[in-house]
């Protein structure tokens, strides 16, 4: 018995088109359009058979059985044939009567009152086109986008899932660290959470991505112990570790760590932090935000409160080579995120001279952003400062407001607190 037939032309596939339309010469072919509901609402109502059929050329048919007729108890059933783990497939026999009862009161197609899934061998499902990326070009890989779906994964390809189009286009994450995402053409702008409809389901397990430690001094007194810590708390993970001695010049110091990483992110591990037993190297920078750094938290014993001042950072490897080191902080130049986890305590009290020029940059920099950019926190963590009980720290935070009071106007000076050679020369 030979059913009406309108076949979604998807447009990816001229074979599977031809399969359909040397089965049915008469099919109504239209293009797809936002969802198979919709398409539906605007052509039962032209079919002229009992049943109807509604193929894609999303699907290979060579060896699907047309003859298909629903027993007597399921002719008001919706039947949908998948070949895939989703149940929302791409092929429908449609019972005309039914279904004209039922589409105003449809929200979406799978609210339909009486629903026939099949799952079958018997067609072969489009595989939508595969691409490896990393960390920095996911995004632009996606703006420059050509197909209605690519499936995009990090490491290696893992198993696909197949996108609904059962109603409006969503990006389909199928592993806990975003590593693997099926994602809709659209016009992207900045990041993968301007897209309103993402459906997780993590079906398989992805590893999490090892990168390289950097520990940089420039023989602190206590760097040695530090350094020391650091080596013994890592001894047991993965992640390989570079020592940067002695660069002069803080920028300089950044991109000879950038240099020496071979990884796409890096940790920078300063020396005047002691790495805390919790923190095991193995954060995930999440690919639906642009590239940035992430800065974690530090405790700070000689104002009692903990935040990102001296904390260990992950830094992005290519926006360190590409930072100029012209603005009064290298790291919150540039994209960042502050992760509210700690890394460590901070050493730095343990020698009065690192101590003093540490506190008055630091006084310096909270003071510009409170001038420039005020936030409830900054002004906060600035009266911390000032109510320490360490001599030495509440003297250098004196000098710093004074030595900021007089030349808040005038960039170039302030900017000498960037570098300690330069510090000595301004203070």
């Amino acid at each position: 018995m030979a059913f009406d037939c309108v076949f979604v032309d998807f447009n990816v596939n001229k074979d599977n088109k031809k399969i359909i339309l040397d089965q049915f010469s008469y099919a109504k072919v239209v293009p797809f359009v936002k969802s198979y509901k919709d398409i539906l609402k605007n052509f039962w109502q032209d079919i002229n058979t009992k049943f109807f059929w509604l193929l894609t050329d999303l699907n290979d048919y060579s060896g699907f059985d047309f003859d298909y007729i629903p027993e007597q108890f399921q002719q008001n059933q919706l039947h949908v044939w998948h070949s895939t783990a989703s149940k929302e497939g791409d092929t429908f026999l449609i019972n005309r009567n039914e279904f004209g009862k039922q589409i105003d009161t449809l929200t979406n197609l799978r609210d339909f009152k009486d629903i026939n899934y099949h799952f079958t061998h018997d067609l072969v499902s489009h595989v939508w086109p595969m691409q490896q990326y990393n960390f920095n070009n996911l995004l632009t890989n996606i703006k420059n986008q050509k197909e209605r779906y690519t499936y995009y994964y990090y490491q290696q390809p893992v198993w696909q899932t197949a996108p609904s189009f059962w109603e409006e286009p969503k990006i389909y994450v199928s592993d806990q660290n975003k590593f693997n995402i099926l994602v809709p053409k659209f016009p992207l702008k900045e990041e993968l959470y301007e897209f309103p409809r993402v459906v997780k389901s993590v079906t398989v397990q992805t590893d999490r991505p090892i990168f390289d430690i950097c520990f940089i001094h420039n023989s602190e007194p206590f760097w040695q112990k530090n350094y020391a810590r650091l080596k013994e708390h890592s001894k047991d993970l993965p992640n390989k570790i570079h020592l940067i001695e002695n660069v002069q010049g803080r920028t300089l110091a950044y991109k000879t760590a950038a240099e020496a990483s071979e990884t796409e992110y890096f940790y920078a591990v300063f020396s005047k932090i002691s790495i805390d037993p919790g923190f095991r190297f193995d954060f995930i920078p999440d690919t639906f935000k642009t590239s940035r750094h992430y800065i974690f938290d530090c405790y700070n014993s000689t104002i009692d409160y903990t935040y990102g001042h001296q904390a260990v950072i992950l830094y992005n490897k290519q926006m360190v080579l590409d930072n100029s080191g012209s603005d009064l902080d290298f790291t919150l130049s540039q994209q960042h995120d502050h992760i509210k986890f700690l890394s460590g305590s901070t050493t730095f009290h343990e020698d009065e001279t690192v101590c003093y020029r540490t506190t008055f940059r630091e006084i310096v920099k909270l003071l510009y952003w409170q001038e420039n950019k005020p936030t409830i926190e900054n002004n906060f963590v600035l009266k911390t400062w000032f109510k320490s009980q360490q001599p030495i720290v509440l003297k250098a935070c004196q000098d710093a407001k004074k030595f900021y009071t007089e030349n808040k106007d005038n960039y170039n000076k302030l900017f000498g607190t960037y570098d300690w050679n330069t510090f000595e020369k301004i203070i």
